[in-house]
C-alpha cells in the first residue's frame, strides 16, 4: 500500500531532520544512545540473571520490577516532570538508571538486585513520561510528526547497533580475556559495557535547550478542547482534571491491553528461540539487530501511512491488526525461518503506529498536562508488564509458550477493535497537512 524505496525513505527523513532545530536535533543522538543501550541490555539481562543461579519465577519477578515501579510511581513523575521542566527530569532519570542497572550488575543478592530494578525503573520512567512532551516543545507542527517517527524510528535503527555489538562481546570476550561465554562473567562484562555506553547521553542531555512553551505564549495549536490549566496545581487536583475527561479513558484502554499481551511473551524472545531452536548467542544479536533495523524503517514510514489512511489512529490501527498473523506464524510454526520472519514482521507492525498514537494523544491535552497524560498512558501499559511477566514465568515451567502466544493474540486483537471503535468518530483533520509540510 505505502511501499517505498529505503533510499526515499532515508531522504525524507534526511530532509524532515534538517528542518529541526539544534536542540531537537541533538535529543535524536540522545534516543541513538538509549536505543543501542536498551538492545544490550535486554539482549542478555535474561541469560544473566539464570547465569547467577536464579529460578524461572525469579526471572519473572525481576522483569515485572521496572512495569513495577513505573505503574507504582508513573503519576507522582508525571507530575514532577511537569513542574521542574523536561530536561531537568531527564537527567535525574538518567542518573537513576545509571545508577540501578550499576548495581545489578555487582550484586549477587536476590533482594538486592530486585530494588535496584525498582530503581532503574523509577530512572526509566521519569524519562518516558518526559519524552513525548519534550519533543512537542522541540518541535513546530509542521514538523512535529517528523520528530516523533524519529524518536522511535532511530530508537529501533539504533537496536541494530547494540544488538549485533553486543552480541558479538562474548566471542571476544573469550578470545581476547578468556572469559567463557556462558558464564555470569561474560554477560557481566556485555552489559558493564552497555552502562558505561549509556553514560555518554549526559553530553548531548546537557547541550539541549528548551524553549520556552508555545502555549504561554499564545501559539499552541490544537484539536481537543483543553484550555490551560495552572501548573502548580496539586497531584490529585491534575489527576482527578485528566481522570474526568473520557478521552483519557480512550486513550489508556489499548495501552493496557497491549501491555499485558506483550509481557506475556516479549520479554522472553530470547528464551523461546534459545530452547525452541537452540540459537546461539550470535545468531540471536543477528537476528535482534535485523528486527531493530526492519522496526526503525517501518516506524519512519509512519507519517506516510497516516497520509494514505487519512487519520493517524486508521493507521495505528491498521498496522497493529496486519501484525496479528505473523504473530501466529511467530508463537506456532515449527521451523525456525517461518518464526524468524514472524519475529521480525510482528515487531514492525506493531511498533509502527506509535509514534502517531503519541503525536495523536499529546494533541488532546493542554502542554501543562502532557507528562501527567504521558503517565498514566505508560503506567496502562506498564500495568499489563508488572503483572504478565509474573504469570509468564509460572504458566511456562508448566506449560510452555503456546498458552501465553495464544492469550497475547486475543489481547492484541482486542486492543485492535479498542482503538478503532474508540475514534472512529475523533476528528484529525490536522494530520495530513502536518504530514505533507514535514515530508
Amino acid at each position: 500500500m505505502i511501499m517505498m524505496k529505503p533510499i526515499n525513505i532515508i531522504k525524507e527523513q534526511w530532509h524532515g531532520y534538517n528542518s529541526l532545530q539544534r536542540s531537537a536535533k541533538l535529543y535524536v543522538g540522545i534516543t541513538i544512545i538509549w536505543g543501542i543501550f536498551f538492545a544490550g541490555w535486554m539482549l542478555f539481562f535474561n541469560f544473566y540473571i539464570l547465569a547467577r543461579g536464579f529460578d524461572r519465577q525469579f526471572l519473572g519477578l525481576a522483569n515485572s520490577m521496572v512495569p513495577a515501579a513505573i505503574l507504582i510511581c508513573g503519576i507522582p513523575l508525571g507530575v514532577l516532570s511537569d513542574r521542574i521542566g523536561r530536561k531537568q527530569a531527564l537527567i535525574l532519570g538518567n542518573i537513576l538508571a545509571v545508577t540501578g542497572s550499576s548495581i545489578v550488575l555487582v550484586s549477587s543478592i536476590g533482594v538486592v538486585i530486585l530494588a535496584a530494578l525498582f530503581l532503574l525503573g523509577i530512572g526509566e520512567a521519569l524519562v518516558i513520561v518526559s519524552v513525548a512532551p519534550l519533543i512537542y516543545r522541540l518541535s513546530e507542527p509542521e514538523n512535529r510528526n517528523t520528530l516523533f517517527s524519529l524518536n522511535y524510528g532511530m530508537a529501533t535503527l539504533s537496536g541494530v547497533i547494540g544488538s549485533v555489538v553486543s552480541g558479538q562481546l562474548p566471542f571476544l570476550g573469550e578470545k581476547l580475556l578468556g572469559v567463557i561465554p556462558g558464564t555470569v562473567s561474560s554477560y557481566q562484562g556485555v552489559l558493564g559495557v552497555m552502562v558505561l555506553f549509556y553514560l555518554t547521553a549526559f553530553i548531548p542531555l546537557f547541550s539541549i535547550k528548551v524553549p520556552e512553551s508555545a502555549i504561554e505564549n499564545g501559539g499552541a495549536v490544537k484539536f481537543g478542547i483543553w484550555k490551560k490549566n495552572n501548573g502548580n496545581g496539586s497531584i490529585k487536583e491534575k489527576l482527578q482534571n485528566i481522570l474526568q475527561k473520557q478521552i483519557t479513558w480512550k486513550l489508556i484502554t489499548p495501552n493496557l491491553i497491549i501491555g499485558l499481551g506483550a509481557a506475556l511473551v516479549i520479554p522472553y524472545m530470547n528464551l523461546f528461540f534459545a530452547e525452541k531452536y537452540g540459537t546461539t548467542d550470535q545468531s540471536l544479536g543477528v537476528l535482534f539487530a535485523v528486527s531493530s533495523l526492519i522496526t526503525g524503517l517501518s516506524t519512519l514510514l509512519s507519517p506516510h501511512l497516516a497520509e494514505r489512511t487519512g487519520s493517524r489512529i486508521r493507521a495505528v490501527a491498521l498496522a497493529q491488526g496486519s501484525s496479528l498473523i505473523f504473530l501466529i506464524m511467530l508463537g506456532f510454526s515449527p521451523w525456525f525461518g517461518v518464526a524468524a520472519v514472524g519475529f521480525l514482521a510482528r515487531a514492525a507492525l506493531m511498533n509502527m503506529g506509535m509514534p502517531l498514537y503519541d503525536s495523536f494523544a499529546m494533541d488532546q491535552v493542554a502542554e501543562d498536562e502532557q507528562g501527567t497524560l504521558n503517565s498514566l498512558l505508560m503506567m496502562s501499559f506498564e500495568l499489563g508488564y508488572a503483572i504478565g511477566p509474573i504469570l509468564s514465568g509460572v504458566i511456562q515451567l508448566r506449560y510452555g509458550f503456546t498458552p501465553l502466544f495464544i492469550a497475547t493474540l486475543i489481547l492484541y486483537s482486542l486492543a485492535v477493535v479498542c482503538v478503532r471503535s474508540f475514534f472512529k468518530g475523533d476528528k484529525d483533520t490536522v494530520v495530513n497537512k502536518q504530514i505533507k509540510l514535514a515530508a
